[in-house]
């Protein structure tokens, strides 16, 4: 959250129009740079928070699965059952690419 110092420094730099802002210290962009370039490499897809009961068993083996593998148990989870449905849907007759979810 910023402070407000830093609120009216933001106000006062979005208020500035183009022309005003020194670029001199800023080398340029060529295509060459841009070359292998990937769209949406650092997006995030939209999650939800649910609620989902597991035994306690396969919860302790999640865990130790987890740690083992050095991520969260939460995300390691995740991604099981991420893998698995993309697993699903590609034997599945019901074909959902992942952007239309």
């Amino acid at each position: 959250m910023p402070t407000k110092k830093q609120k009216k420094e933001l106000e006062a730099l979005a208020a500035m129009p183009d022309e005003e802002i020194d670029f001199s210290d800023i080398p340029e962009i060529t295509d060459k740079q841009w070359t292998g370039a990937v769209r949406g490499l650092f997006a995030r897809p939209e999650t939800r928070h649910i609620s989902i009961r597991l035994s306690a068993v396969d919860l302790v083996l999640a865990n130790k699965l987890a740690a083992a593998k050095g991520l969260p148990y939460q995300t390691y989870i995740k991604s099981l059952l991420h893998e698995s449905l993309v697993k699903e849907n590609s034997k599945s007759d019901i074909l959902i690419s992942e952007e239309s979810s």
